[in-house]
């Protein structure tokens, strides 16, 4: 158990509350499979494991960058007050200290979080120097003013938050620095989801003077925390490199020397540099064409882990463009696309999906059947939106398989009810800031959401409300609605956990009935890493855990 202090009873029925949905697990649908070449083994010391990825990441400056590749590299580099624990399936949904020294001490009916930071915490080379609650508030407050920064209403509960946001103040007065190792952050409401929050990359210490000598453009290219690795060299579009920090505070618990990220190989190239021993971890997987070969094969079938996700991959459909602004042209994709058929072209790499909460998210609803695959209603709804005869457009993908693939079959489902649609595929790194941009006008095309902490406000909040439909964050839709800002905004400080998830099930129902996305399948990750890696799971937050893992 952890241990808090200063708590009345009546707070610690809220503490309670709050910690129960900071350890809530994603059932057993996030529980992986994986051959016993993984299990066991005792962690070895020194080397260099090589991962590859086919796309490199956006940036890794947590403040802005929110995609797996750039979260699973932070994770390495940097800490914030808490963490998740190590661990695939629940495991790895409990919240606990990072450079925290304890979990916090919760007063003030839930409102008011007391933090105590560890003395031995330091920044890497060449800054040096330990980690101070000034970090911790600068950094808060700088992600806060980034003008791309895609997730400041996570924290718009902070007490003074908004106003600085508005520019009407020159600190977060809710943001408080006790004395060098104290931090007090106090909330205007109550909310259970927000020791997630605060636990997310984007609330990553980083040290003022590094990001000054860099600049806030270089210093994602340019990145340095307290982690247990640090940043090398970035080549772009080849690798990047990082090595063991020597001033990381648990260096028992830091296995490998280095990790080289390979960024320019394709998938189905990767296996093969894999199989071959040029590559230990896949991580854009098993390309969906190998699999069943893989799986078949004696050797290889026990370096694969197959773990489901909490994540869904969708159609987005950007209400600003036309005629995506009309909701019976957007419920016609909807009734258009054949899910079954992209979930038969990965073999195995997924389910069908009929909305947007994932099975193991709180709020997935069994039974649904918002959309089912209906051609002649799709026309009849185009018909009724004005485009009998359909209309032109263009479909949007990144190129990293499977989703070349997956857009191709859309791209026929569409032009069977008359839509005339060309496909735009781009590299990963530049797609997803490309669909992110209003500038872009991309009217539609493929995307899709892995959870950041197992609670519904993560799927609503970044997807599908009025402040998240900015430039740079993740709702390339561009749509909300004000029920749905409502019910959240309600919802964020209910602690009835059956009055809010029924809010967050209502949410859904709206958000489905004006389909701003089209939900198509939850994904299944088939990992896979070579004989060499020892202690490899797939984590339920990070996706890949690198600091657990070591070379053999």
């Amino acid at each position: 158990m952890v241990k808090r202090h200063g708590v009345t009873v009546a707070l610690v029925l809220v503490a309670t509350l709050l910690l129960a949905l900071a350890v809530t697990g994603c059932g057993t649908s996030s529980s992986s499979t994986s051959g016993s070449a993984s299990s066991g083994g005792t962690p070895k010391k020194g080397g260099t494991l090589v991962v590859t990825f086919q796309g490199e990441p956006t940036g890794l400056d947590p403040a802005i960058a929110w995609e797996v590749e750039s979260w699973s590299m932070e994770h390495m580099l940097y800490n914030t007050f808490l963490k998740y624990s190590s661990g695939a399936g629940d495991a790895g949904t409990k919240l606990v200290p990072d450079l925290a020294t304890a979990m916090p001490e919760v007063k003030n009916g839930g409102k008011t979080y007391i933090f105590h930071i560890r003395p031995d915490a330091k920044f890497a080379p060449p800054v040096n120097r330990p980690v101070t609650a000034e970090d911790f508030k600068y950094s808060f407050e700088r992600m806060l003013k980034l003008p791309l920064a895609p997730a400041t209403f996570f924290y718009s509960g902070v007490v003074g938050a908004q106003a600085y946001m508005d520019g009407k103040t020159k600190d977060v007065a809710g943001y408080k620095v006790i004395d060098p190792h104290t931090v007090e952050i106090d909330l205007t409401a109550a909310d259970p989801a927000f020791l997630n929050a605060i636990s997310m990359p984007f609330c990553y210490v980083v040290p003022k003077e590094w990001v000054d000598k860099w600049g806030n453009k270089a210093f994602a290219r340019h990145p340095l925390g307290s982690g247990p690795f640090m940043f090398d060299h970035w080549t772009p579009g080849q690798e990047i490199v990082m090595k063991r920090n020597p001033n990381y505070f648990d260096q028992d618990h830091v296995y490998a020397d280095e990790y080289d990220f390979h960024l320019s190989a394709t998938p189905a190239t990767a296996l093969l540099q894999l199989e071959r021993g040029e590559a230990d971890i896949l991580g854009d997987g098993v390309p969906p064409a190998d699999f069943v070969r893989t799986m078949n094969d004696p050797k290889w079938k026990q370096y694969v882990d197959n773990a489901p996700q909490i994540a869904f991959a969708y159609t987005f459909m950007n209400q600003l463009e036309k005629p995506f602004d009309n909701v019976k042209v957007r419920q016609a994709i909807c009734y258009a696309i054949d899910r079954t058929k992209i979930v038969k072209l990965l073999g195995g790499q997924a389910s069908v999906i009929d909305q947007i909460y994932p099975v193991g998210m709180p709020g997935h609803q069994d039974g649904t059947n918002f959309y089912p695959y209906d051609p002649a209603k799709a026309k009849q709804l185009l018909a009724e939106a004005g485009y009998p005869n359909g209309f032109s457009t263009t479909y949007y993908a990144d190129n990293v398989d499977p989703v070349p693939k997956i857009a191709q079959s859309i791209q026929n489902d569409l032009q069977a009810i008359g839509i005339k649609c060309s496909l735009k595929v781009m590299d990963r790194a530049t797609y997803w800031n490309f669909i992110s941009l209003k500038k872009s006008h991309a009217a539609i095309g493929f995307s899709d959401w892995y959870q950041d902490f197992p609670d519904p406000s993560d799927w609503i909040g970044p997807l599908f409300i009025k402040s998240s439909a900015i430039d740079g964050g993740a709702n390339s839709s561009f749509w909300w609605d004000p029920r749905v800002d409502q019910l959240y905004k309600q919802a964020t400080t209910e602690l009835d956990a059956t009055k809010r998830l029924a809010m967050f099930q209502q949410m859904q129902d709206i958000i489905m009935q004006e389909a701003p996305v089209d939900p198509m399948y939850q994904p299944v990750f088939n990992a896979m890493f070579g004989p060499n890696v020892g202690g490899f799971y797939v984590h339920p937050v990070w996706t890949f855990n690198f600091v657990d893992y070591w070379k053999k």
